[in-house]
């Protein structure tokens, strides 16, 4: 996935947590504001050890214990990366109708995602950050 789509806070997440539990938080709880409690406080049921595990919980609750997150949604990160993922299906001999069903998209979609190609950036447009 490129981490450079991603939301300020996710990218920060990140770096806590790791890209695969900040993508299983986003999955549990994206959008959502969460309190994260004290590391002492995570118990095996505590909805964050059952999203992230418990290594990545207590790290998560080491860095944010005792504050409530907002989880981000992360749409156009997790759309650019589906968007890759068809792309490179498609190089490896996959079809527009069988793309179509394994990412719930039309086939319409997916033709416009293969037509539209990688995303580029203009060189000309001075970044935001």
């Amino acid at each position: 996935m490129d981490t450079d789509l991603l939301p300020p806070t996710a990218a920060q997440m990140v770096a806590v947590i790791g890209l695969e539990a900040v993508l299983a938080l986003v999955e549990a709880c994206g959008g959502a504001r969460v309190y994260v409690p004290q590391p002492q406080a995570l118990g095996v049921d505590h909805t964050l050890v059952r999203a992230l595990g418990l290594d990545a919980a207590e790290r998560l609750a080491a860095h944010y214990g005792g504050d409530a997150i907002t989880v981000p949604r992360c749409l156009a990160a997790l759309r650019g990366a589906r968007n890759r993922a068809i792309r490179e299906r498609h190089a490896g001999g996959a079809r527009p109708p069988s793309l179509a069903r394994r990412f719930g998209l039309t086939e319409r979609q997916v033709y416009a995602i293969l037509a539209a190609g990688e995303p580029t950036v203009d060189e000309r447009q001075a970044s935001l950050f």
